[in-house]
């Protein structure tokens, strides 16, 4: 590290220096690694690094180019000479898939006189692909000795109940299919949402509750918007990363932008506790439900509203297919 910080601070200028490294050779998509960061300057001058956002990961996130720092550490600074070098090494993640730029981050230095904002660069590193799961070899068990034929009469028997729950299986799916469409139980995607909501508002982790049982509840309220986006506006954020889902919102004429930025708030958290390992108490998690319940609301309600515009009849949704009027219950933080 302190080689590192040494060659970082190899210029002796009186003028500020920022400059950034990445303290490893390449990087894997959601494991945390470090950026260290030094300021060589002139004595007499105070140098502010940029702050990770306190408190729970939707309290915000500190982003420089493709990383997202997720704590900062200050180091005590060195002077030698007229020169003093000021550093902080940030612990930081990123999502991208194959290589991420990482920086440029601006570090505000005061002087008696006046106050600069110095710049450092930005590295490009490699982004290794991570496989996660059992990984002990597979043994094959011992080869006992052989059993004799059982009788065929148990798989005839076998055979014939199978064909009579066949038989059942089509006969059903053609009276299903005789229905008229008001017979049909239609599932729409925003009472879904709200009720799959619901739900995991009264599964809620309580305090003190394993760090297993918290990411799969986090993740259940990431896929419930995922679902939603993709049953309601065709958007393919099953699969999609955050970042992904977020620029094709973007571009979506029917999605304003106070919405668009919701779903990106709603699920930004999401990634944190997912890939980089964050465990959030019940309260930030009950804020977490909250903020995805807004970003719910807020898209259905910009295509609803797009749709009275138009009118049934210029392509707004038909009275079967449309979703019924948005509940508003009363949210888990208030």
């Amino acid at each position: 590290m302190l080689g590192v910080m040494a060659t970082l601070a190899a210029s002796g200028a009186t003028a500020q220096t920022a400059r950034l490294a990445v303290l490893a050779d390449s990087v894997s998509a959601g494991v945390p690694f470090e950026v260290a960061v030094t300021v060589t300057h002139g004595l007499g001058r105070q140098v502010t690094f940029p702050e990770v956002p306190p408190g729970a990961p939707e309290a915000g996130t500190l982003v420089f180019g493709d990383a997202e720092a997720i704590n900062v550490r200050r180091l005590p600074p060195v002077e030698r000479g007229g020169v003093r070098v000021d550093s902080a090494v940030y612990r930081a993640v990123v999502f991208a898939a194959d290589s991420a730029r990482v920086g440029p981050l601006s570090i505000r230095v005061t002087a008696p006189t006046d106050t600069v904002l110095a710049q450092t660069g930005s590295v490009l590193v490699p982004v290794r692909s991570v496989l996660t799961g059992e990984t002990a070899p597979y043994e094959p068990a011992p080869i006992g000795e052989a059993e004799a034929f059982p009788s065929a009469t148990p798989l005839w028997i076998g055979l014939g109940m199978l064909a009579l729950l066949v038989l059942g299986g089509i006969g059903w799916a053609l009276a299903k299919a005789l229905r008229t469409p008001d017979e049909r139980a239609v599932v729409l995607p925003y009472p879904a949402a709200l009720a799959r909501l619901d739900t995991l508002d009264r599964e809620a982790p309580a305090e003190g509750a394993p760090a297993e049982a918290i990411e799969a509840h986090v993740v259940a309220v990431r896929d419930t918007l995922r679902a939603y986006l993709s049953g309601r506006l065709g958007v393919p954020a099953r699969e999609a990363t955050t970042r992904e889902i977020a620029d094709r919102l973007d571009g979506d004429a029917r999605v304003p932008p106070e919405a668009a930025e919701a779903v990106r708030k709603a699920l930004q958290p999401t990634d944190l506790v997912a890939f980089a390992r964050v465990r959030p108490g019940p309260e930030p998690v009950a804020r977490l439900r909250a903020a995805t319940r807004r970003a719910i609301d807020a898209v259905e309600g910009a295509v609803r509203a797009q749709g009275e515009t138009r009118g049934t009849g210029d392509g707004a949704p038909s009275p079967a297919t449309a979703s019924p009027p948005m509940p508003h219950p009363p949210s888990p933080s208030s």
